[in-house]
Parts: structure tokens; C-alpha cells; sequence
């Protein structure tokens, strides 16, 4: 059973080291500060995560979310439909692929076209939970310039960006700020929100392993310094969460917790795994990634 099913005496105390999202088992509700606007949280305070936010979003065809300014990072990728997103007066028409990020304190506003938006949605660090908590206040309308779609060859253009297929290198080996080497083997990534786009708080970036990749083919369990989340696009994983065994499928996602162990394979030969990947905080550029048995091979010293 997994973590979010149930909870040791141990765990209600301590927190919760992963928890699944199950695609079967969300549940939008409407969001009162936001005519129009519904949500699906697939982890946050209640699951034990102290960095991250992250959910499912749904604007109404034509609905609007006012101009206002956050306390924390925001940002999106989108899922289906169209819209509009203006940071600081820069305007930008979104469709599926696209995303963004606003960071603190800068208005911004979302519009939906007539199909409506469904936005894969990241707040960092997490809101607070405290009583009396402000996690946005309104901001004042801001013209400015009409860009069209988001272009990372126009350099007018900031906080947007546009993921295409093709952008997806060859797998090999994990080569990424904080760790490169052969313990995560046949993975491509390819980063969308980052400290390029305007992020300080978070990553978020889109990944796959290869079919068939076993044990010893694909991620080596491992463990960070850092909060991450893996949200399926595209196939499902077979994985190892503190030593449980779990299988995640499209539409799942599992967050992981600072020092929760996790690895997984893609033992199926039928298609690539691809997920939508979180990380909070930033990793650091060195010691990123912790592989347990690698610690465990090494010799001890003796005189």
C-alpha cells in the first residue's frame, strides 16, 4: 500500500516521504477567488511537501484570472486548449506546449479561449498554511506589447517558452546541473522552467527513458537534497519509494520527499516513458544526487 493510502504512527509525526496522485482519484473543486477557474491539488501541505504546490487547472472558455501578484514563483505548462498569459504587460497567445513562469511579485494575468485552458500548475516555495496568510493580493492592469507565441529567438520575449518534440535529445547518460554519470541511464531532458526563463525557486523540465529499460538500464535508486515530482505524460514506470514497490501510469504523479529513496525502470517495450518533472529548491550544481549503493561498495578504511 502506498503512502498515500496510509500512514504509519511514525509517519503522522514525521511527515510523509512520497505520496501518489492517482489520476483515477482526483477531484476538481472551484476555486472562490477565481471565477471559472477549478483545481485539482496533486501535492502539497497535506502530502508533507514543503517547496512545491502542484496541480491540475481548468479556465472556463473565456473565463479570466484578474491581474494579481504572488508571494512565490508561479508557473505553467499547458495541457490543452488556448488562452492568452500577460507578465508585466508582456503578452503572449498559449496553446498546448507552451509555458511560463511569473516570478514573485510581478503581476500577471491568464485568459482562456473559447476551447478553455487545462494547465499543469506549480507554485514554489509551497503557500503557507498559517491563518491569515496572503498568497496573492491584486495588481494593477499592465499594457504592453502583443508577442503572439512564445519564441525563444526573439529576444524581446521573457518568462515563455515553447516545448516541441523535437527539442528531446537522444537518450544516454543523465548529464544535468549537480550530477552526470552512468548511474541514470537512457533518459533525455530537456528544460523548460529554469534560472534562463526567470526561476529561482524551482525547476520544471520534460524527461523520458527509453522502452525496455530494466534494472541497471534506467534510474538507479537515488535521493537528493531537494523535493521532485514526476508527472506522467506518456506511459508509466515501474518504481522502488523507500523500498516499496509502486507502479505509475499516464496521468499519475508521485512527489518525493528530501532524502526519500526512488529509482525506477521502464521495463515495457511498447513506449517511452515521459513525465513533466518539478524540482524545489534549485538543486545545487554538485552533489545533487545521492546513489545509496555506490556508498555502499565502497571499502572501509583500515590501518
Amino acid at each position: 500500500m502506498h503512502k498515500s493510502s496510509a500512514l504509519s504512527a511514525q509517519e503522522e509525526t514525521s511527515g510523509m516521504t512520497y505520496h501518489i496522485s492517482r489520476a483515477a482519484e482526483r477531484v476538481f473543486h472551484e476555486v472562490k477567488e477565481f471565477p471559472g477557474l477549478s483545481e485539482a491539488v496533486m501535492v502539497g501541505e497535506e502530502h508533507g511537501s514543503h517547496h512545491m504546490e502542484v496541480s491540475l487547472r481548468k479556465l472556463a472558455p473565456g473565463a479570466s484570472m484578474p491581474w494579481y501578484r504572488s508571494p512565490f514563483e508561479e508557473s505553467f505548462v499547458v495541457r490543452g486548449g488556448s488562452g492568452t498569459v500577460s507578465i508585466v504587460g508582456l503578452e503572449y497567445d498559449i496553446a498546448v506546449d507552451d509555458y511560463a513562469v511569473a516570478p514573485p511579485a510581478l503581476p500577471h494575468t491568464l485568459t482562456a479561449g473559447d476551447d478553455g485552458l487545462e494547465l499543469f500548475w506549480v507554485k514554489s516555495p509551497r503557500p503557507p498554511g498559517y491563518d491569515g496568510a496572503r498568497n496573492f493580493i491584486s495588481g494593477p492592469p499592465i499594457i504592453g506589447e502583443k508577442l503572439g507565441r512564445p519564441s525563444e529567438t526573439d529576444p524581446r520575449h521573457r518568462w515563455a517558452g515553447h516545448f516541441d518534440d523535437a527539442d528531446m535529445a537522444p537518450v544516454g547518460d543523465l548529464n544535468m546541473p549537480g550530477y552526470h554519470g552512468p548511474c541514470i541511464k537512457n533518459i533525455s531532458i530537456r528544460m523548460m522552467v529554469d534560472q534562463l526563463l526567470g526561476a529561482h525557486q524551482h525547476t520544471v523540465f520534460m524527461a523520458k527513458i527509453a522502452q525496455g529499460m530494466g534494472p541497471g538500464r534506467a534510474a538507479s535508486v537515488h535521493y537528493h537534497p531537494f523535493e521532485e515530482i514526476y508527472f506522467y505524460t506518456q506511459g508509466g514506470m515501474h518504481g522502488w519509494l523507500d523500498g516499496n514497490h509502486e507502479r505509475m501510469t499516464t496521468g499519475d504523479l508521485v512527489w518525493v520527499g528530501t532524502g526519500s529513496t526512488h529509482g525506477f525502470v521502464n521495463d515495457e517495450n511498447e513506449v517511452d516513458a515521459r513525465w513533466i518533472e518539478v524540482q524545489s529548491p534549485v538543486p545545487p550544481v554538485s552533489d545533487a544526487f545521492y546513489f545509496p549503493d555506490n556508498w555502499r561498495d565502497l571499502p572501509e578504511h583500515t590501518e
